[in-house]
């Protein structure tokens, strides 16, 4: 888990993880962009690679779900 976009730009460099940042942020030349069109605004947004069974993760997403709906 990252707690804002450098960490996430970090584990993305060092690490090979897949990241999402807001626009305009400044990104190396290393990392490639991929905009979202089409997407509402959201202030929780988590990715996995599919087919990953990473227990972390998917208790995150359990929580991060309950939380969003009350």
């Amino acid at each position: 888990m990252v707690r804002a976009v450098q960490e996430c730009l970090h584990a993305v460099l060092w690490n090979g993880t897949v990241g999402m940042a807001p626009l305009g942020h400044q990104l190396p030349a290393e990392l490639t962009v991929v905009p979202l069109a089409g997407m509402p605004p959201s202030r929780v947004v988590v990715a996995t690679n599919e087919g990953d069974s990473n227990p972390l993760a998917d208790s995150f997403v359990v929580l991060a779900k309950a939380a969003y709906r009350t």
